[in-house]
């Protein structure tokens, strides 16, 4: 079975229990409550957890070149350090000569920290929505949950959602926004000193709106990087922090992963075996207790894997002579042996011919045996191996036996009380 199908069974079984009457969860008992538990658990976090990486994926991937990033952010750098140095030489005049190196650097500073708190600001803030959107929409599906195993799936989303975004999603003081909004009303008030020097016509209203370009441009290459460098980076750290949560988990090999979801099957028959047996009970009357029930779905199982135990051995010893015979078949074609002068008599040639294929037969007798020899000791090691398994299983099966017998026992002792 394909992993998809694997982990299809499992959505299933979670959005079974996720779907019993209340009731008939009520009756079960308290460790095989608590294993359901652990899966609705597992099942809500893995499914949280593959829903946000398939959201965050497309802007997470789009992630461009740190040369790139450095080149905008150098851009609008440059872009407002000679802008506003005309509104700082004011301030750095008394420095002579080093007046206007001194502006220029003092506006590009003043640039390069609104640019990069902006940024940071305006990723930040789409964080903040998109993850309480998510949040929310949680939140509002546990409002009327079928049954306990439904509310803990939508508390287990919540709980890591809290746990993996909670940061960006709880409400907290906007350092970066109130620095970027102060540091750019001093940008504004810089520009619109140097735009009413200029005397330009129109009156106040068209000189604010020339101040103005020089910040909202540093805004938009704010917006443009938080969307291109910031949001990209803090979406991959969200994706990596998602990974651990997902089941089968990213870290396994194919085989491995093919091994958990095997075990996690079996696992879930066995558990909705059990939650049958706690809303139905058995209607043959065979079994008398919970216990009861327990062993015989385990006895059954293990003759099942004796059964497919047994059929694979059996279809690798068939395979196994199939490969023998294909060998033995293909000797002839394979012999050395296969040339042979005509020279002398045509007794002297008849006789090479005899002695060459008496040698060629000989050699093939000798390879048959060596094949034989492997043959046998493949076989006996396929044997072996399923012996050794079925062996296994027959001492579960004692053990499972003993486990049933006592609980019909104490349901005999019970019951003559």
């Amino acid at each position: 079975m394909s992993n998809s199908q694997d982990k299809k069974q499992f959505w299933q079984f979670v959005n079974f229990l996720r779907q019993m009457p209340q009731q008939a969860i009520d009756r079960l008992a308290l460790e095989l409550k608590a294993n359901l538990r652990q899966q609705v658990k597992s099942g809500a976090e893995s499914h949280l957890g593959e829903k946000r990486i398939e959201d965050l994926a497309p802007i997470a991937n789009r992630q461009h070149s740190p040369k790139t990033k450095a080149i905008c952010q150098f851009t609008v750098v440059v872009v407002g350090s000679l802008t506003f140095s005309a509104g700082t030489q004011v301030l750095t005049s008394r420095l002579g000569a080093l007046g206007t190196p001194a502006a220029i650097a003092g506006a590009a500073v003043v640039t390069y920290l609104v640019d990069d708190r902006a940024t940071k600001t305006i990723a930040k803030s789409r964080i903040h929505h998109d993850g309480g959107r998510e949040l929310k929409a949680i939140e509002l599906q546990n409002l009327s949950p079928v049954n306990e195993f439904d509310s803990l799936f939508y508390e287990s989303q919540i709980a890591l959602i809290q746990k993996v975004e909670g940061k960006y999603i709880e409400k907290q003081l906007p350092v970066d926004g109130i620095l970027a909004g102060v540091l750019s009303a001093g940008e504004f008030t810089t520009a619109l000193w140097i735009v009413m020097q200029l005397g330009l016509p129109g009156g106040l209203m068209i000189e604010a709106i020339a101040a103005s370009i020089p910040v909202a441009f540093i805004w938009i290459a704010a917006a443009y990087q938080s969307d291109r460098f910031e949001l990209p980076q803090y979406y991959a750290d969200l994706i990596a922090k998602y990974l651990p949560y997902l089941f089968p988990s990213v870290e396994l090999t194919q085989l491995e992963a093919e091994e958990v979801l095997a075990d996690k099957e079996a696992e879930e028959k066995r558990c909705k075996y059990l939650v049958k047996y706690y809303a139905d009970g058995d209607k043959s009357g065979r079994l008398k207790n919970v216990a009861m029930a327990e062993a015989d779905y385990d006895l059954n199982q293990i003759r099942q894997q004796v059964q497919q135990i047994e059929a694979e051995r059996d279809r690798a010893k068939e395979e196994r002579w199939l490969k023998h015979r294909q060998e033995v078949a293909e000797l002839p074609q394979k012999c050395p042996l296969t040339q042979f002068d005509p020279i002398g008599t045509p007794e002297e040639i008849k006789q090479s011919q005899l002695k060459l294929a008496k040698e060629r037969q000989e050699w093939i007798d000798k390879e048959t045996a060596k094949l034989e020899s492997v043959r046998t000791e493949d076989l006996k090691m396929i044997f072996d191996r399923s012996e050794a398994q079925i062996k296994h299983l027959q001492e579960r099966t004692v053990i499972v036996q003993e486990k049933y017998d006592r609980a019909y026992e104490q349901w005999q002792t019970e019951n003559q009380e």
